[in-house]
């Protein structure tokens, strides 16, 4: 025996109606959803982080400014007065300029793409947090501890080059460049697991899906 029992056809006829209403809404927010995409990747285009906080990632948008200063920072020290010029170490500072750049415009291309999905089938990509409410993993790194660390220690540095103890300046002479080296390197190990992780997770939706 069929347990399901068709429903009336007044309440068919109003749930269909429902049904044609949202269709019209749920377009215009995809329309609206890809616009904002646009207006992001030009606004990253123009500064690091901006296109982030227009569509809402603030902690990630201010990632990206705060890691720039850190940078300009750092170049703008070892480049002063009294501290013998590291030529390779001011290469790679200056070349992580472009690649930060680049990731920035790439991560706002990646966020906006995944806003229009989550848009669309939402259920997909929610799940539970620590207090028992739904959200969406994307939006983990807005929640965590990793931009307080990354504040504290970035206002630790930027005080040290504007202080300029004698100690840091034969730490940068004797091995800035080598530091900066294996943390990069480090930095792409990190981005590789990423996107190795994200692309494994991927492939588990399409099955599902």
């Amino acid at each position: 025996m069929n347990s399901e029992q068709p429903l009336p056809s007044g309440e068919a006829g109003q749930l269909q109606a429902s049904e044609q209403r949202e269709q019209p809404r749920q377009g215009k927010r995809l329309k609206y959803a890809k616009f904002r995409k646009v207006i992001a990747i030009i606004m990253a285009a123009l500064l690091p982080g901006l296109g982030h906080l227009f569509l809402g990632l603030f902690i990630r948008g201010l990632s990206f400014i705060v890691l720039l200063l850190l940078d300009i920072f750092a170049m703008l020290y070892v480049s002063s007065d009294g501290l013998r010029i590291n030529i390779p170490l001011l290469i790679l500072l200056g070349l992580f300029i472009p690649v930060l750049y680049f990731y920035n415009v790439y991560d706002v291309l990646q966020s906006a793409d995944y806003m229009v999905r989550y848009r669309r089938k939402p259920d997909r990509y929610v799940r539970m947090d620590a207090r028992g409410q739904q959200s969406s993993p994307f939006y983990t790194w807005e929640r965590g501890f990793a931009f307080a660390v990354l504040m504290v220690a970035g206002g630790g540095l930027m005080i040290l080059f504007r202080m300029k103890p004698r100690w840091l300046s034969n730490f940068f002479e004797d091995y800035g460049f080598l530091t900066l080296a294996i943390l990069l390197m480090m930095i792409g190990l990190f981005l590789f697991l990423r996107e190795a992780l994200l692309t494994f997770k991927r492939k588990k939706l399409k099955e599902r899906g």
